[in-house]
């Protein structure tokens, strides 16, 4: 399979350069060489599948094999996910990203042990980054800006809760046929407190369960994308 590298942007041109990072990274810790092939991604859609013809210790030249557009899914998977414990961030990033999320909301939940720190933003994007390169995605998912339950909103918002008495399947099938978003909000270990479902159930979101078992924070929202994936007939 093709190493995938992101880029700034790319040109119409037959012929790439690329340099920085994403350049260093190809060809002292990947190893490209002159005759290998890779993808290159603006992060947004668009690709191309290129032959490289010219290294040096911080770029490489590549000449235009193939190009595409990638268009963004319909509907568009959001995930509001409360502040996992600091070891448990990381994985859980990627297991979204490699799932389908477009987009990864962080909550502030009462019940949250880790805080929201200063660089947390920065260390969330890098990590979503990673996880599109590493699962050969050509759209990075979004960070969005940390929010309070208040604040959580959006169109079809699924709370996913063990005490809920709607199940996943049924709820999310009832309203495919017709819908450009689903926003699934994944609690904290701790649990969301009773005062949150309230609000949110004002906010029109509604809670479903996805069976017995009971998932740690970090690995429901991969479950319950895989689930979503599937009824929609992705995978």
């Amino acid at each position: 399979m093709l190493s995938l590298f992101f880029v700034p942007e790319l040109p119409s041109a037959s012929t790439i350069t690329v340099s920085g990072d994403e350049a260093h990274h190809a060809v002292n810790v990947v190893r490209l060489k002159v005759g290998n092939r890779a993808l290159l991604s603006d992060g947004v859609g668009k690709w191309a599948e290129v032959e490289v013809v010219a290294t040096t210790k911080k770029s490489f030249q590549a000449l235009v094999v193939n190009s595409g557009y990638e268009p963004v899914q319909t509907p568009r998977l959001t995930v509001v996910q409360a502040l996992t414990k600091s070891d448990r961030t990381k994985e859980m990033l990627e297991l979204l990203v490699e799932a389908g999320v477009d987009q990864i909301i962080p909550w502030a939940a009462s019940r949250s042990i880790s805080k929201w720190q200063q660089d947390s933003a920065a260390k969330w994007q890098n990590a979503a980054l990673t996880a599109a390169k590493q699962s050969r995605r050509f759209h990075i998912p979004a960070i969005g800006q940390l929010v309070s339950t208040e604040e959580i909103s959006g169109e079809n918002i699924f709370v996913l809760h063990e005490s809920a008495t709607s199940h996943f399947s049924q709820e999310i099938t009832s309203i495919l046929a017709d819908t450009s978003e689903i926003t699934l909000v994944i609690g904290p270990e701790g649990g969301i407190s009773d005062a949150e479902l309230a609000i949110l159930a004002a906010s029109g979101a509604r809670s479903i369960r996805m069976g017995s078992p009971v998932f740690r924070s970090a690995h429901a929202g991969v479950a319950a994308l895989s689930a979503l994936q599937a009824l929609l007939g992705k995978w």
